[in-house]
């Protein structure tokens, strides 16, 4: 497993889990991709009845940018994992996370699998099925998991290092975007400054429809995945995270913008409701940087490319960051007009 970014195959894969004793040594096991996004090998190794999804990151991730991450974020995630089984099992609202199975010192870890029917909220939403339940539990689960560590001192110190979020977050989405515009930059760097000297809670860091998985079994159980810039900081990161993909469908799917405005409310309302500070201006604030560096960062969004979405996107980004929007409803507004202008 020297390179991971050439070696570190399917067969490799299904080997890790025998040699670790996760497959059983007479089981037939197959292994096939599932894709993980710009950050990871991501496999799910199958035999008999049951499943792993075995996770090694990538040290620069596959982006057309250079975009080096240190490879140990993986021991990030699992420790993430375990921390949100334990408050979800005490905490009054139902949410699954898939547990760790095996971790080990080369940078993998095998993870349990999600149920074989649950599909990716984010699928759902670029379909335009608008599912507002989902968004709901999912700012309930989010606000739980904040109210139930910010006052954790072993929490805070096992996730204190900031160093994924600055790698995996901080550097190609503010710092790229500060560079690319030179007319806001100085308020990109204001909102830098600001969430990384804010230290309040653990974040989850992608908190995105990407990585939450609806068993439409039970819809309204959400299965919450891919904790690797799991850190102690600003709670306002994770609620902005989330709302930018609900904005940006907003505009992009402008026809159902209604439901996607709808969508962001009620998860708004429910994470609101379960935590004990107000971070709607920090969350507009950062909001933002994040809608402009989905256009101009190292990640961009999907369809970036059609000229009108992604200057709508930028309007809205640099409108708010001059200062037309300080609230969830004035952005709202801004997102509304560009939505029916395209």
């Amino acid at each position: 497993m020297t390179d991971q970014d050439t070696e570190f195959t399917t067969d490799v894969a299904v080997e890790y889990c025998r040699h670790h004793g996760v497959v059983p040594a007479d089981a037939e096991a197959t292994a096939r991709s599932l894709g993980g996004g710009v950050s990871n090998h991501v496999y799910e190794v199958t035999w008999d009845d049951d499943c792993v999804v075995v996770k090694r990151p990538l040290p620069n991730l596959a982006v057309e940018d250079d975009w080096p991450a240190d490879v140990d974020r993986v021991h990030n995630e699992a420790a993430a994992i375990r921390t949100y089984e334990s408050i979800l099992a005490a905490a009054d609202v139902d949410a699954r996370v898939p547990g760790v199975v095996t971790e080990t010192d080369d940078h993998v870890v095998a993870i349990e699998c999600a149920p074989a029917g649950a599909t990716m909220w984010k699928t759902e939403l670029l379909d335009g099925r608008v599912d507002a339940d989902v968004a709901a539990a999912v700012g309930a689960v989010l606000g739980a998991v904040h109210d139930a560590t910010a006052d954790d001192s072993e929490v805070r110190e096992t996730f204190a290092d900031k160093r994924p979020f600055d790698q995996l977050r901080v550097d190609p989405y503010h710092r790229a975007t500060a560079r690319r515009h030179p007319d806001v930059a100085d308020a990109i760097r204001a909102e830098i400054d600001r969430v990384l000297d804010t230290s309040r809670t653990l974040v989850h860091g992608d908190y995105s429809p990407k990585n939450v998985l609806v068993d439409r079994a039970d819809a309204t159980v959400p299965w919450i995945l891919d904790f690797e810039v799991a850190h102690w900081g600003d709670p306002a990161f994770d609620t902005a995270f989330m709302l930018n993909h609900l904005y940006i469908k907003s505009i992009y799917n402008h026809g159902q913008h209604a439901a996607y405005a709808d969508a962001a409310d009620r998860f708004w309302d429910a994470y609101d409701a379960a935590v004990g500070w107000d971070v709607e201006r920090e969350t507009v604030a950062e909001l933002a940087v994040l809608m402009l560096a989905r256009v101009d960062g190292k990640s961009p969004v999907e369809d970036v490319d059609r000229e009108a979405f992604a200057d709508a996107l930028r309007r809205v980004a640099k409108r708010t960051l001059r200062g037309d929007a300080e609230t969830l409803s004035a952005f709202a507004a801004l997102a509304r007009e560009e939505a029916s202008a395209l």
